[in-house]
């Protein structure tokens, strides 16, 4: 696969001088995450949505509201957006796309021709990717159930966190997919509440150690059987217990995950604002690139 074949073409840009509050208000309006900055027809850098959310000030600022609002309108893209920019040209294999992204921790890849923007390649667009071939490859046999979970895996580590949940488990086929092309291995990890004594009648019954570890085993075995469904791919897992986003923050971090793959409920209007989702929330505790897939209606 080539990047021309799934590459979003002609891509929404913005130049230099566009202010950032504009920028924001595009990205939220056309539901785009990275914009290719364009001066004189050249790819000159790249603004994402995290660089615009990194702008936004601090609760400790001495500033008041309307001069930290002066300043914000007068940002423009040039003094915040990345450059030089990384890009990768269309007759460029996939999987090479997909390596820079993984190993440069980055959501999008503007996509030249000599010094001419034609495209650009973002995480969106390789999940579309992968889901195709994943139609195309089916039947490929599965891996053996018994395959070893290693507590530890070298090089590129992509950290996928599930509830035990069939929507939690959206993300694991195009995951298994990437990683397959990358040569990456996949951590999965589940968080809990942290267990407790169980009394029954003002009796313990099953003391803490106890409970932990009959979670923990519960949950290896659930890791097994979605192994089986990844194809040739290093597995290893991690059970943790705590508040959800602060652990598998801590574990990207713990882990060198090159990505962080989720999947999050397709919430609207109220729903969406006053709940999010773990996945929304994980995506603004980190650095490291993470890429949701949506499920449900």
């Amino acid at each position: 696969m080539r990047v021309s074949e799934w590459m979003t073409p002609a891509p929404v840009t913005v130049a230099p001088s566009t202010p950032v509050p504009k920028v924001q208000e595009l990205m939220v309006r056309r539901r785009i995450r990275h914009l290719p900055v364009v001066e004189e027809g050249r790819l000159v850098g790249i603004i994402t949505d995290r660089d615009v959310r990194t702008l936004q000030p601090s609760p400790a600022t001495s500033l008041a509201a309307r001069e930290v609002h002066y300043l914000f309108d007068r940002l423009t893209v040039h003094a915040v957006m990345t450059r030089p920019v990384l890009t990768v040209a269309p007759h460029e294999l996939l999987a090479e796309a997909v390596r820079l992204m993984l190993e440069n921790r980055i959501g999008g890849l503007p996509v030249v021709e000599g010094e001419r923007l034609v495209g650009i390649l973002t995480e969106v667009d390789l999940l579309r990717a992968f889901s195709t071939t994943l139609g195309i490859r089916a039947g490929r046999p599965p891996r053996a159930v018994d395959a070893p979970l290693l507590d530890a895996s070298p090089g590129r580590v992509i950290l996928v966190p599930l509830d035990g949940t069939s929507g939690s488990e959206a993300v694991l086929e195009a995951i298994g997919e990437i990683a397959r092309a990358e040569g990456a291995s996949v951590r999965l990890l589940s968080v809990h509440t942290p267990v407790h004594e169980v009394e029954v009648e003002g009796r313990i019954v099953s003391y803490s150690d106890q409970e932990t570890e009959r979670v923990e085993a519960e949950t290896r075995t659930y890791f097994q059987r979605l192994a089986a469904g990844l194809g040739p791919v290093t597995v290893s897992f991690a059970v943790r217990f705590g508040e959800p986003v602060a652990e598998i923050v801590k574990e990207a971090e713990a882990a060198r995950a090159t990505l962080i793959a989720m999947a999050t409920h397709r919430r609207t209007g109220i729903a969406r604002v006053f709940k999010g989702s773990v996945a929304e929330r994980v995506e603004r505790g980190t650095t490291v690139p993470v890429l949701l897939v949506q499920y449900g209606t």
